[in-house]
């Protein structure tokens, strides 16, 4: 059975399962049935089932090898709140050969947590460069320039944390995410994402507090009222 097929097959088999829990019993006990009988036709275990609800969202977002770390810090702080789990892939389709940011979860949680990841990062970008050019315009030397840039970046995912957490799904099963990565990924490819704690940018204190009034700026609205799969991506 090709992966579409069978795709198509869980697809049903999910909506199945989803009328079971009608509170019309014939309904609901005609659609168990069938759900079943889809399972045992097809050899489809629970777990395939609860797997097949797991999805990975590869973000718009263009990535370094090794991105810097206010836009790991970013990326894991979304992850967390929505639920998900993040790692460093390929994009998808014509953009397979590009360097992305990945989340893994409920289709939901995955596809909010990329959109929130590409909106806000185009943000932040922004507020990088004004910040640079008007704060930082005397700094001299290039590393500390970008040392003190990044600890403003850190400031300002530490206010939009305040934000996205508005936005946070009420439960998620982590164990579940955690086995649908295992088998489809290696892990060993994604330890980039874990590199923020060994920063020192947070030294620079008044840096650091710059960017958190800076983002009080920050918006996530547009598109998360939507459907998840109406949800409209912005292009980087």
């Amino acid at each position: 059975m090709s992966h579409q097929s069978k795709q198509r097959i869980m697809d049903k088999i999910i909506r199945c399962l989803a009328l079971s829990k009608s509170s019309n019993e014939h309904e609901a006990a005609t659609a168990l049935r069938q759900a079943h009988a889809l399972m045992q036709k097809h050899d489809i275990s629970v777990k395939d089932v609860e797997l097949a609800d797991i999805k990975f969202k590869a973000s718009n977002t263009r990535s370094a090898k090794r991105p810097p770390i206010y836009q790991i810090a970013l990326a894991n702080m979304i992850a967390k709140l929505f639920g998900c789990q993040n790692y460093m892939g390929n994009g998808t389709g014509d953009r397979s050969h590009i360097r992305v940011m990945c989340f893994v979860g409920l289709e939901i949680h995955s596809d909010i947590a990329s959109y929130s990841y590409d909106t806000l990062f185009r943000q932040l970008k922004q507020a990088r460069q004004a910040y640079i050019k008007t704060e930082l315009k005397r700094v001299r030397l290039a590393k500390n320039k970008a040392a003190r840039a990044d600890a403003f970046c850190l400031g300002w995912v530490s206010t939009v944390r305040q934000l996205v957490r508005k936005l946070v799904p009420l439960s998620t099963d982590m164990a579940l995410i955690e086995r649908a990565m295992r088998s489809e990924l290696d892990l060993r490819s994604t330890s980039g994402v874990d590199r923020v704690s060994k920063s020192k940018a947070k030294t620079a204190t008044n840096d650091f507090h710059n960017g958190r009034i800076a983002g009080k700026d920050a918006q996530l609205n547009h598109g998360m009222n939507t459907d998840a799969h109406q949800t409209k991506r912005i292009a980087q």
